[in-house]
């Protein structure tokens, strides 16, 4: 399998789902109430007292009602023997919502579009003539 392929995870193990992301991996979520979502792990948390969650960041989306910027967070958080459950957190200039959007049914880690760890610089060649 090429690592450029992406990596089925299995929603319903919060605690070995937390250890496989890392921040900066870009993955595909479905959940019971939304379409597919492409987003970038911004935070993998450990079982605490209310158990193993993630914090998911998408690219922002611009409203046509205010043409005000849209910053979607999802924090998925896990109960014992169930999904992982998602609350979408939509910050704007003015507001924050929140609201649930359902169970974990799907997560694929996306190596291609995930920023490596150890380099992010891009070389550019450019020759002197242009």
């Amino acid at each position: 399998m090429s690592e450029s392929a992406p990596t089925l995870l299995n929603p319903h193990d919060a605690d070995l789902l937390v250890q496989h992301l890392s921040p900066g991996d870009c993955v595909r979520i479905t959940t019971t109430k939304s379409l597919r979502t492409i987003c970038t792990v911004n935070t993998t948390n450990l079982p605490t007292h209310s158990g193993p969650h993630l914090v998911l960041t998408a690219p922002p989306i611009t409203t046509t009602a205010q043409d005000e910027l849209q910053y979607p967070t999802f924090h998925c958080t896990s109960q014992p023997n169930s999904s992982m459950t998602v609350f979408e957190y939509t910050h704007t200039a003015s507001d924050t919502t929140t609201r649930c959007i359902g169970s974990l049914t799907t997560i694929a880690h996306l190596p291609r579009l995930s920023t490596p760890a150890e380099n992010t610089a891009a070389t550019v060649e450019v020759p002197a003539n242009e």
